[in-house]
């Protein structure tokens, strides 16, 4: 059996990865069915500026313009980090701590590009994967120890993490998925470049077939970026 090539930490087959897993789902199922929990705060990635890519999620939304979508809004599009308290349970002072011990864990990183494409998503989801994942991964692993100097018990994920930027929502359960199958296969390839500058500490509300945030503070990456290796 050959080993996959390799970019960056992922197969250069990504985009046919993502179709391949989102067509074997039989049955769609409703995102917003389980129940409305309470706010939290997420370290998140934010595409506000991102022009390029809200042309794409737009292309994208209207080849899977079904009534059991509900299409994120491309000024809301975002990538999950981790999560890192529920409103409920640390202070104000704790969320300063954080924000200063995030300052420290990220000084030297330097902005860095990634690819937001290959469309995919899962049994109540759509979206775009983000690759190379080794920096994605980095940049979540100094948020995660700089969130947990100061508040040990953050309710963190523990899931398996495949960065990536949900463009819709399913919105009923058991539905065959053969109809938005045949809408993702018709963009699965489309990707656009993005630069990552900074990373948010926002507070996630969910409300009916909706999300919404606010921004509480802005970790920007200043550092330089690691030179190439010579050639031998």
């Amino acid at each position: 059996m050959t080993e996959p090539n390799l970019v960056g930490g992922r197969s250069v087959d990504a985009p046919s990865e993502e179709l391949d897993r989102f067509r074997s789902i039989r049955l769609l199922i409703n995102h917003w069915a389980r129940p409305i929990g309470p706010r939290a705060y997420y370290w998140y990635l934010t595409f506000e500026s991102a022009s390029d890519l809200h042309f794409l999620a737009e292309e994208c939304q209207r080849a899977i313009s079904f009534p059991y979508y509900d299409p994120t809004p491309p000024s809301d599009l975002h990538l999950s980090l981790d999560r890192v308290a529920f409103d409920n349970e640390i202070s104000g002072e704790d969320l300063a701590a954080i924000e200063s011990a995030a300052v420290r864990a990220c000084r030297d990183i330097a902005p860095f590009e990634v690819t937001i494409g290959s469309l995919g998503g899962t049994r109540g989801a759509i979206g775009f994967a983000a690759y190379p994942e080794p920096p994605i991964r980095y940049l979540r692993d100094r948020l995660r120890e700089a969130t947990l100097s100061v508040h040990p018990s953050a309710p963190v994920k523990h899931a398996t993490f495949h960065p990536h930027v949900a463009i819709a929502y399913c919105n009923t359960d058991n539905l065959p998925a053969t109809e938005a199958i045949a809408a993702v296969e018709s963009r699965a390839t489309a990707d656009v470049r993005v630069t990552i500058e900074e990373a948010a500490l926002v507070l996630l509300e969910r409300r009916p077939r909706a999300y919404a945030w606010s921004t509480l503070f802005r970790i920007p990456f200043s550092g330089y970026p690691q030179p190439s290796p010579l050639p031998r």
